[in-house]
Formats: C-alpha cells, sequence, structure tokens
C-alpha cells in the first residue's frame, strides 16, 4: 500500500497545539478527512517533519500562552515545512466601523491582545507558503470567554454584564475546525492560494443575543425553573461600534467554504459546560 494512501500529497499535517478543546476538534476532523497526524506542543518544533503541511493553533490559547505562540510563529518561519496554515483572530482590527471587515483592511489593533495576535502574523509574513485564517471570536472551553461566563451565572444566579452593542460573529471550535482543515485538504490537492482569510459566522449578533440564545439552550435541558441576570455593560460614546464583522467572501470563492450559523451545534456546547459546571460543584 503507497504511503499516500488518502491521495493527498503531501497527507501529513503537523497540528502545533492550543492546548484546549479546539486540539480535539482538529484532531477528529484531520482524521475523518484521512490526514496522518503529528501532534506537536509549542516547544517541540524540532521534531517537525518537512514534508508536513502545519496547522498552527499556538495562538488560539489564552493570552498567558501568547509570548510563546510569537516565539513558535518566528521558529515556523524559518521552517522548510510544505504550507503553514496560521489561525488568527479579528482582534488584529480596532473596530470603529459599522461595516464588514475584509482581508483588504489595515490591521490596526488597539487592545493588546490584538497587537500580539499581529504579531504573531507578521512574525510569519516572511514564510513562502503561508495562508492565515483570521476568525470571528470563538465559542469555546475558557472560562473567561463569553460562553463560560454565561453559563456560570445561569448556574450561581449571579447577574453577568454583557455588552449589548457590538457586534461580531463568533465561531465554534468545530466550525473552525472544519474551514482550517477544509483549507488543508484543497492545499494537499494541489491548491495554490497562500494569503489571508477571513471566516466568521453567518449570521451576526451582540454578547446579549448571544446569551440569550445560550440561556434557552440550557433552560431545554433542566426540568426545573431557572433563569440568567443580565446587565449592560456601560458603554460611552468611544466604546460603542467597536465590534468586528468579519466578510468571508474572499474564502467562499477561493475555496468554495460556505458559512455556518454559531447556533448550529450550539445545544452540545451547553451541555458540556453545564456538566463540567456540575462536576466542579460536586468536586
Amino acid at each position: 500500500m503507497s504511503d499516500l494512501h488518502t491521495g493527498y500529497k503531501p497527507d501529513r499535517v503537523a497540528l502545533i497545539r492550543a492546548g484546549n478543546d479546539i486540539d480535539n476538534a482538529l484532531q477528529k476532523r484531520l482524521q475523518r478527512a484521512g490526514f496522518r497526524i503529528q501532534q506537536l506542543g509549542p516547544s517541540e518544533l524540532d521534531k517537525l517533519r518537512p514534508a508536513s503541511i502545519v496547522i498552527n493553533a499556538s495562538a488560539c490559547a489564552d493570552d498567558q500562552g501568547m509570548p510563546e505562540a510569537l516565539q513558535v510563529a518566528k521558529a515556523l518561519a524559518q521552517c522548510s515545512c510544505r504550507h503553514v496554515i496560521h489561525l488568527s483572530s479579528y482582534a488584529v482590527f480596532a473596530g470603529g466601523e459599522p461595516r464588514k471587515y475584509d482581508e483588504d483592511e489595515v490591521a490596526a489593533p488597539q487592545a493588546r491582545s490584538g497587537r500580539q495576535w499581529l504579531a504573531c502574523e507578521e512574525a510569519l509574513a516572511g514564510h513562502e507558503n503561508l495562508t492565515i485564517l483570521r476568525f470571528g471570536w470563538l465559542v469555546d472551553s475558557n472560562p473567561d470567554a463569553l460562553l463560560g461566563r454565561v453559563l456560570r451565572g445561569f448556574i450561581t444566579g449571579e447577574p453577568v454584564a454583557l455588552d449589548g452593542c457590538n457586534s461580531g460573529n463568533p465561531v465554534t471550535a468545530l466550525d473552525l475546525a472544519r474551514v482550517a482543515v477544509a483549507v488543508a485538504q484543497q492545499l494537499a490537492s494541489g491548491a495554490e492560494a497562500r494569503g489571508i482569510y477571513h471566516y466568521g459566522s453567518s449570521d451576526s449578533c451582540t454578547a446579549v443575543e448571544f446569551a440569550l440564545e445560550v440561556v434557552e439552550r440550557a433552560q431545554s435541558l433542566y426540568d426545573e425553573g431557572r433563569f440568567a441576570q443580565f446587565s449592560a455593560l456601560e458603554t460611552g460614546p468611544d466604546q460603542r461600534d467597536k465590534g468586528v464583522v468579519l466578510a468571508c467572501g474572499k474564502l467562499r470563492d477561493v475555496f468554495g467554504i460556505q458559512q455556518h450559523s454559531w447556533r448550529q451545534g450550539l445545544t452540545r456546547q451547553v451541555e458540556l459546560w453545564l456538566e463540567r459546571l456540575d462536576a466542579e460543584r460536586h468536586e
């Protein structure tokens, strides 16, 4: 049997881990597509096989992991791997315009986290075979992220302060994996599509709109009546229109990848979070 039994050339993907549920989503999707997978931590790049496609998820860790992610980006820029798919974020934009942001928009973040995301992109810019995928805000298992905060408030009854003014197009970990692996499949099949691409869900929302949907799903999983309390963050004129909704037409036109709604699979995400919170209460 040929080593390249999948028909992909190369058929091996090196996954630089994020250290959260994004890793598991990517691994399962890559296996389903038929890729052979080499999982590497940020400190294991010396084991990278040069013929691989690399999916670099290291920047998708928390803020504390960003210095290490920057070192990963600098190291990958010098690697002779076949192709690098770098997972980045809408946070490279400052926001401030009530419109969709496409790939030609100049990245000029004001927040520290955005500058860190952009630094990783810039560190990789010299790689000759680089594809950057910028995603909308992630719906994941980070306890400080929106989904976790909303569900903790749902369980404890404590009010949660949320932004009801600024919109974004969120992305679940499963949808991120779908998009990243679809790009890897096409690159491994001979596509020549270097550059920057944006992906966000097909429907944008504010944090309040997202939270209301999450609570509705959570209520459906409980027999007893339970409610959540939300309060609006104070947003002065300088804090409005800071959201970023990504335009995703380029990814569709080049790779044929369609947008999905962030509502798809949300019930399962909520269920997993509630199980996690229940386990924490009984420890």
